[in-house]
């Protein structure tokens, strides 16, 4: 019998719980975040960063000079 269910199953809870914390930390959605980490694990760094930055932007404004480089 091979372990490599067992390793994909661990893999998954872990970018779940990744996802999990780093959503709680930027004041997202925990549990939709959490999810999609279990079901879709690392392929979900692009959207999770891009969807983090509109928010952030969302809420500090567009036109704030706190971000302007």
């Amino acid at each position: 019998m091979s372990l490599w269910p067992v390793g994909l199953a661990v893999l998954a809870l872990l970018f779940g719980g990744y996802f999990y914390i780093e959503a709680a930390k930027a004041g997202m959605k925990c549990k939709p975040w959490g999810v999609a980490g279990c079901v879709f694990g690392p392929m979900l760094f692009p959207l999770f960063t891009i969807h983090r930055y509109i928010l952030m932007k969302r809420d500090a404004g567009y036109k704030n000079i706190w971000l302007a480089a």
